[in-house]
């Protein structure tokens, strides 16, 4: 696995806040329901929670217009010592046309590596078209995690802080989760309504069962 061409000033701080709102939204072809925020460069990330539940467990959302090649998701609010969900178009028409990346950086110039401890599965809406992609993926890790900042579970708070990143240029290999990637051109930070995609165990279930497809 060759990651050596993300940048080490790379994948640098994560900085500018966002003053875009969040909003609760219902997505009409997974019918799950989100609580979600579309910054100002046009890419939307929305994330649900099942209420009280006994891992770690969350449905994540990223649709981007296709002037960005990839962009990641920082569950901690920052570069560094938290799990990141960095997504991506492969570039193919039929199959799987978008993809999920698991990834933890340990330091701000250092190559953020695959992270294991968080799995994947890719639901309905994981696709691209003339216009935009969109990866919808289960992750069960992401909401809970130890590093060297200490113990995280952003599932019992109400609001927590996200972080974004994003660039336009591609992957070195898009068809592979495992691609190098080079530096981000856009990141910013937000404090995040997590309240309002928080739902029922059964209704999250519900979701994760009429939507599931590959796990990686």
């Amino acid at each position: 696995m060759r990651l050596t061409r993300v940048a080490a000033s790379g994948v640098a701080l994560f900085g500018a806040a966002t003053a875009q709102e969040v909003t609760k939204y219902y997505d009409p072809t997974t019918n799950i329901t989100f609580s979600s925020i579309t910054h100002a460069n046009g890419v939307s990330y929305r994330i649900a929670l099942p209420i009280d539940s006994p891992v770690a467990d969350a449905i994540f959302q990223i649709v981007s217009p296709n002037d960005f090649a990839w962009c990641g998701l920082a569950w901690g609010g920052h570069m560094t010592q938290n799990p990141l969900s960095v997504s991506w178009p492969t570039g193919q028409t039929t199959g799987q046309q978008a993809i999920v990346s698991s990834r933890f950086a340990y330091g701000y110039y250092a190559i953020p590596q695959p992270y294991d401890s968080a799995t994947y599965t890719y639901l309905r809406g994981t696709s691209a078209n003339a216009t935009h992609w969109q990866v919808t993926a289960r992750c069960q890790g992401c909401t809970r995690w130890s590093s060297s900042d200490g113990d995280f579970n952003i599932e019992v708070l109400s609001e927590t802080v996200l972080a974004y990143a994003c660039s336009s240029v591609a992957p070195e290999a898009p068809a592979s989760n495992t691609s190098a990637f080079n530096v981000h051109e856009q990141f910013g930070i937000w404090g995040h309504d997590l309240q309002a995609g928080k739902s029922a165990r059964a209704d999250f279930d519900e979701w994760v069962r009429g939507n599931a497809g590959a796990e990686v």
